[in-house]
């Protein structure tokens, strides 16, 4: 699951959908230590389209997560194959409220590789950074709501799979508009997308002894 993202300044967000509408694509600096972050419950930017792919692209604020129609909790990833699947939840916002979050940068957390934690000094598994080997913002797929939106997950690639079994739906920037009113579901195989990962602290050394992630020939580390 996504469970933590860092977060375009405006002005970045504003040239992203100024890109998208453009069919070109835009550059960040991804590695820049000071960007502010958000977890489910906070707020995110989306782009949301008017009147479908041939309107114009507006940037909203929205709360990160779905509250659970079964009690007091936030569904904050949606799996593509249950969206496409039927599932009743997801029926109206894959519909009608499908929308892209531009992001620099999300977190995973590997399977098996632990370290301790800083503030609660207990092992804890290790957590990736992924990023855009080339640049570029990562435009992650979603679906909104009235005030929510959920990231939508799909099968991971090589280069997430060594360290998580979901990753999130990334689009290239000339797949956002089938995205938002074209054959969606054929985006679901991310194979394709090319990642970069980096321990979130900087080393691969894994405090439980298992292998070093880096160690893996199909993960690119930044």
């Amino acid at each position: 699951m996504c469970g933590r993202i860092s977060l375009l300044t405006y002005d970045e967000l504003e040239e992203v959908v100024a890109a998208i509408e453009a069919r070109r694509a835009s550059r960040i600096d991804a590695k820049h230590d000071a960007r502010a972050q958000a977890r489910p419950g906070g707020e995110v930017s989306a782009i949301v389209g008017e009147n479908g792919a041939g309107g114009n692209l507006r940037l909203l604020p929205f709360t990160w997560g779905f509250l659970a129609p079964w009690g007091n909790r936030l569904i904050f990833n949606t799996r593509i194959e249950s969206a496409l699947g039927g599932v009743q939840m997801w029926q109206d916002a894959l519909r009608d409220g499908r929308c892209v979050v531009p992001v620099a940068t999300f977190f995973e957390p590997h399977g098996s590789e632990t370290e301790r934690n800083l503030r609660t000094g207990r092992q804890a598994k290790r957590q990736y950074e992924f990023a855009s080997p080339i640049g570029e913002p990562l435009l992650l797929a979603g679906i909104q709501h009235k005030d929510r939106l959920s990231i939508v997950t799909t099968e991971p690639n090589a280069h997430v799979s060594p360290i998580h079994p979901r990753m999130p739906l990334v689009l290239r920037f000339d797949e956002v508009f089938t995205w938002f009113d074209g054959d969606f579901a054929s985006l679901a195989d991310r194979s394709a997308i090319p990642l970069q990962a980096r321990p979130e602290h900087g080393s691969t050394a894994s405090a439980s002894g298992s292998p070093s992630t880096s160690d893996n020939p199909q993960l690119s580390l930044f």
